[in-house]
């Protein structure tokens, strides 16, 4: 009887135990949840102008992004830009006009929904919410298995820990709360901006100024190309429509941050295609050259000109410059998922680190990174520009709502769904397989998702 007793006093006691621990576990969550909810009128401006500049990755743009434009625009690649700027300088006037008025954690889904309607908003929500959510993959996949292993020596496990670790984490950086993630963007974005300067002046002091990177030395058709090669190269900005709520100034200081990263961002870009035509030797023949030898040509010219250690930071910054862009997305996605799917930070940031992580575990354990990264970043591009073209077309219909819609503005929206719907034509016609097929199934996944929660809210 003592036994029976003595083993009673002891489950009881071990059941105090667990449920304690249980009690402190949920205290504790719930605290976590509590200090990650977004607050309002917090973020001072000059951090939502990090997120905005980090999320366009200026350094990585330059050095690698700049690529797919110098291939087909070669020495007119600074002309191209400055017309591929101008272009999507389109977009970036829409989502300055919608982010100056609605100061949201949702961004482009309260966009979409401002003009069109809830279902319509649900529809661009998940598209802009697939494409966030699979570029987080995409670009850390590219940085494992690509951009470290060309500096460094690197085992397949180890590539593959790199692989996994990542999105563990960034996930832990943002538990620690909104602000760390966007001091440590505006403190790596400025220093890239910096390295290009440093980098820009150093080569154009050794083979002087031209007025050749402003002539026409392509066809038209490739120069167009490289024009949409820059252009899309600066996009990304638009992260910190996801922090409106938050930010201090709300839609103006959102607004005006997302306008000045975007230029800041634009010159070092074409400064960048300037100096690197010049060190190809402000010649088609030498950029052609150049890309023979490097698919990083801020890069090789970084340790041509200015040395090893040099170069050494300037490559740091470069795979960081790809984090610093993810970080960004990563915010976004979490306010965004907040918005869609239910109020509570902690969730929402877990609704993202779960298919992050998946994703980077199958391409680490399959090894097939290349694949991973193809497919991701099809899928991140075609949902993307089909949410810019949903947000665009209603645009008429938001201004419409809050003031007098003026025949510009629907020229606006018109030249920027064209844009937009361009982007993605390119992934899905001409039929190919599997391109097209992933392109369009991401397509479908969207707005079923959209039309899913849409049901589900009524």
């Amino acid at each position: 009887m003592f036994k029976y007793k003595q083993k009673l006093n002891l489950l009881h006691m071990a059941s105090q135990v667990t449920l304690n621990r249980m009690l402190i576990r949920g205290i504790c969550m719930d605290s976590l949840s509590k200090k990650l909810e977004p607050k309002e009128n917090t973020i001072p401006p000059i951090l939502v102008y990090a997120q905005s500049l980090a999320s366009i990755a200026p350094l990585g743009s330059a050095s690698a992004y700049l690529t797919y434009a110098l291939s087909y625009s070669l020495s007119s690649t600074v002309i191209a830009g400055i017309l591929g700027s101008l272009i999507y300088f389109l977009w970036v006037v829409i989502g300055y006009r919608y982010s100056k008025v609605i100061a949201s954690t949702g961004g482009t889904y309260e966009f979409a929904r401002a003009g069109g309607g809830e279902l319509t908003g649900r529809i661009a929500g998940w598209l802009y919410w697939i494409s966030y959510m699979i570029y987080l993959p995409s670009a850390t996949t590219y940085l494992a298995s690509v951009v470290l292993p060309s500096e460094f020596s690197l085992t397949p496990i180890t590539i593959a820990l790199i692989e996994v670790l990542i999105p563990i984490i960034l996930t832990l950086f943002l538990l620690a709360g909104i602000k760390p993630p966007l001091f440590y963007a505006l403190a790596t974005s400025s220093i890239e901006v910096i390295l290009i300067l440093i980098l820009g002046i150093k080569v154009l002091s050794v083979t002087g100024l031209s007025i050749e990177p402003l002539a026409l030395k392509v066809p038209i058709s490739d120069f167009f190309q490289g024009a949409l090669g820059v252009g899309f190269t600066l996009a990304g900005g638009g992260a910190s429509f996801f922090l409106g709520y938050e930010a201090i100034g709300k839609g103006k200081t959102v607004g005006k941050s997302y306008l000045i990263a975007y230029w800041i961002a634009a010159i070092a870009v074409l400064f960048a295609a300037y100096f690197e035509i010049a060190a190809a030797g402000y010649s088609n023949v030498g950029v052609t050259n150049l890309l023979n030898i490097t698919n990083y040509p801020g890069f090789y010219i970084a340790k041509k000109f200015m040395g090893n250690t040099f170069s050494l930071v300037f490559f740091i910054f470069t795979a960081n410059s790809l984090i610093g862009s993810v970080l960004a997305a990563y915010v976004a996605l979490s306010r965004l998922s907040y918005s869609l799917i239910r109020k509570d930070m902690l969730k929402s940031i877990f609704v993202v680190a779960v298919p992050f992580t998946l994703v980077n575990l199958i391409a680490s354990l399959t090894g097939q990174y290349l694949n991973v990264y193809s497919i991701t970043t099809e899928i991140s591009l075609v949902t993307l520009y089909a949410s810019h073209v949903i947000v665009s077309g209603v645009f008429p219909s938001f201004i419409n709502k809050i003031s007098r819609l003026q025949a510009l503005d629907v020229l606006l929206a018109i030249a920027a769904v064209i844009l937009m719907g361009y982007g993605v034509y390119s992934y899905v016609v001409p039929y190919s397989y599997p391109s097209s097929l992933i392109g369009l199934a991401s397509l479908v996944s969207g707005i079923l998702l959209g039309v899913i929660s849409f049901t589900k809210r009524r």
